[in-house]
């Protein structure tokens, strides 16, 4: 394991320990101690993990909405040169708009409940359909030839070659959009003030001053983001090995 990262954040740990006792007030800046005592609090806490939980479901459906609609949108596109000129307009909308306006749009349209969810997949389609539709570009580059001399219907195109292609493709981007969904989704739970969710105990520790929760909040959605790239990371390899295996 490198020793690099533990390194760099023992020194960060460090800083903020000396600016903490610099200005000496645990409003601005609470000591790393402190925050350590309130992350350990809430992890007795049952409601900590019913609003990790939430948060999580909110986010996961956004994020399997936005996969499955992107992967059906991108195989029109490629397949079909009149659906994708009609559709590219919607594409450049989606990834051109703010993410703001995404949040308080659907904090008026959809409620606070429903706002997190619609966001992240308005957030995350873009992402995917940009990744899916490059490596669906790449392929049928590769196969103009073979596409002429062997016609194959586009249910067997999609079963035998599409998805396959697809498979390392939706894990690299997965990575990306699910961490950056999972910090969208809190940003609009917060906005949004929803009942139960990691943004409504942030908040909470807003409204209060509690300097030391909202940094002991912060590190829990750094650590769900690094266990997040980590299942990805490790999906990934086992793919990459799963190929190798089969080409020997």
């Amino acid at each position: 394991m490198k020793k690099e990262p533990f390194i760099t954040t023992g020194v960060l740990i460090a800083a903020w320990w000396i600016l903490a006792a610099a200005v000496h007030n645990d409003v601005l800046i609470p000591s790393p101690w402190q925050t350590l005592i309130y992350l350990g609090r809430l992890l007795t806490e049952k409601e900590f993990y019913v609003s990790v939980g939430a948060s999580l479901w909110r986010v996961g459906c956004g994020f399997a909405l936005s996969l499955l609609t992107a992967l059906f949108c991108s195989i029109l596109c490629s397949e079909f040169p009149a659906f994708r000129r009609y559709f590219e307009p919607v594409r450049i909308l989606t990834k051109t708009i703010p993410n703001v306006t995404y949040i308080i749009i659907a904090v008026i349209w959809l409620g606070s409940e429903g706002a997190a969810a619609t966001v992240s997949f308005m957030i995350l389609f873009p992402v995917f359909m940009n990744g899916f539709l490059n490596a669906l570009d790449a392929e049928h580059a590769l196969m103009k030839d073979v596409d002429a001399v062997y016609p194959e219907t586009l249910s067997v195109k999609i079963r035998t070659r599409i998805l396959p292609s697809l498979a390392m493709e939706i894990l690299r981007t997965g990575k990306t959009a699910a961490s950056l969904g999972f910090k969208v989704g809190v940003m609009a739970e917060i906005l949004g003030s929803v009942q139960t969710g990691i943004g409504r105990r942030l908040n909470y520790c807003r409204m209060y001053l509690l300097t030391d929760g909202i940094l002991a909040w912060t590190i829990v959605i750094i650590l769900i983001s690094i266990c997040i790239d980590h299942l990805f990371d490790y999906l990934i390899e086992r793919n990459v090995k799963e190929e190798q295996g089969w080409k020997n």
